[in-house]
């Protein structure tokens, strides 16, 4: 197993600039997702770190081993792609075999370590077949069995799920984070699903456009968002933002809201500044609830009710701004009632609306 870091990393192609100063030290045995939109580097930094591409500047070390400009197959890596990649004539017992006997391993040593990930992954009975006769999901699991029977020192995925169903792709995830835990292999996994990143992370690193924007644990991320980027791609639904003017008043930050005034704890604000200024007031549906109009500082009338299940999704509109809040659904008000919309005070984010920082 391995630490992994990051040093100043960068990765142009002619003038576009695709990665950006990227520092970053994954722990031996972390499980680190680079999650942010299509564009923004993170497949690049992840063949960068396989060896598939070349960094322009920078370093990458696995433990005190600079492997900046090693091949692949000198890295002690193992990595999955979005694409299953199997042999077609091989059957799942030779597919997961054959790194094995790429790098010498014993034949007895080799079938123990492919049953064990084959019992883990739910293939055993699956063995013997080829991958002609295996669903999306099987082929992929495969896949994953495949790169982890080697015990390399850093394993990597490029978006392995992305194929997959819904259902499929929730149980496989499951899979891929339980076997990652028994092996205490350091992982690397790449994806624009914000919810796949919150649940198997360790630690999430939001990118874009190259640049690293916030790195830390997945509800800190989630509560804590660094700038209005990260702070509505984390989330769904998104955060609710609104305009407002804000006040300083002692320890109480008076917030104007469409002609309505709320009151905020001065911790909310994370920079210093006097007298009032424009914000962007940031709050998720999940802390927004909904109450009746006296019992609020916020108002507002329904023009969108979405039951999901366990609860409902209520959206709102203020003085031309659409907010979701969230309610039990057995009690959910109607269209075109006006309903109040509560929230604990210390969960609302306040950004620069000109440099979109965290303020």
């Amino acid at each position: 197993m391995a630490t992994v870091s990051l040093e100043n990393m960068s990765k142009s192609y002619g003038p576009v600039a695709a990665l950006q100063a990227l520092d970053m030290r994954i722990g031996d045995g972390e499980f680190l997702t680079l999650l942010g939109p299509s564009g923004c580097g993170k497949s690049t930094a992840l063949a960068c770190i396989a060896g598939l591409e070349k960094p322009s500047g920078g370093r990458i070390v696995f433990g005190d081993r600079d492997v900046t400009r090693l091949e692949p197959h000198q890295r002690d890596i193992a990595m999955v792609f979005q694409d299953y990649a199997l042999y077609p004539h091989m059957t799942v017992r030779e597919n997961m075999l054959f790194g094995l006997q790429q790098q010498r391993v014993g034949r007895a040593e080799s079938e123990r370590q492919v049953v064990r990930a084959a019992e883990v992954l739910d293939l055993g009975r699956l063995l013997d077949r080829r991958p002609a006769e295996l669903s999306g999901g099987q082929r992929q699991r495969v896949a994953v069995g495949r790169a982890v029977v080697r015990n390399p020192s850093v394993f990597l995925m490029d978006e392995p799920l992305s194929n997959l169903d819904a259902s499929l792709r929730v149980r496989t995830r499951t899979e891929i984070r339980r076997l990652q835990r028994e092996l205490g292999v350091t992982a690397l996994f790449v994806t624009h699903d914000q919810e796949e990143a919150m649940v198997l992370s360790d630690r999430i690193a939001v990118m874009r456009g190259g640049v690293l924007q916030q790195l830390g644990r997945p509800m800190d991320v989630y509560r804590d968002p660094a700038n209005l980027f990260v702070a509505t791609f984390i989330g769904s639904p998104a955060m609710n933002m609104l305009e407002a003017e804000l006040m300083l008043q002692g320890d109480t930050v008076r917030a104007l809201v469409s002609g309505q005034t709320l009151s905020l704890p001065r911790a909310v604000t994370r920079s210093s500044w006097e007298g009032t200024r424009k914000a962007l007031l940031g709050i998720r549906p999940s802390d927004f609830g909904i109450t009746a109009p006296a019992d609020a500082a916020l108002r507002g009338r329904v023009f969108l009710v979405e039951p999901v299940g366990p609860f409902a999704y209520v959206d709102i509109d203020i003085d031309g701004w659409s907010l979701k809040g969230t309610c039990d659904p057995d009690r959910a008000p109607a269209i075109d009632d006006v309903v109040g919309l509560s929230f604990v005070a210390e969960r609302v984010c306040l950004f620069d609306p000109e440099t979109e920082l965290r303020l």
